[in-house]
């Protein structure tokens, strides 16, 4: 079985279109731009209460003692769970899909 590997963001793949990653997989001090959340609509609710909007700017900056990501969104910081964070799609910020 092959194991799938992670891409860095921004990474341009076929036909030109830029990857995109969940901030799981992004480094700290990264600032990235939310795309998506795969997440069913009750479990993404409170994400969007507290300003988690496809759009916004969001910068992992540390992790906490048990290794989930706390996150600066719009000047807040914001802590999530690993599993919370891997739904979370992101990208380069001003990047497009060109496919």
């Amino acid at each position: 079985m092959k194991l799938p590997v992670a891409t860095p963001v921004g990474y341009a793949g076929p036909a030109g279109a830029v990857t995109e990653l969940s901030l799981a997989q992004v480094g700290l001090s990264q600032e990235v731009e939310l795309v998506r959340i795969d997440l069913p609509v009750e479990q993404m609710e409170p994400l969007l209460e507290r300003g988690l909007l496809p759009g916004c700017r969001l910068c992992p900056v540390r992790f906490s003692p048990s290794g989930d990501p706390i996150v600066l969104v719009d000047g807040v910081l914001l802590a999530l769970r690993k599993e919370m964070a891997g739904c979370l799609c992101v990208r380069e910020p001003g990047s497009k899909d060109l496919a």
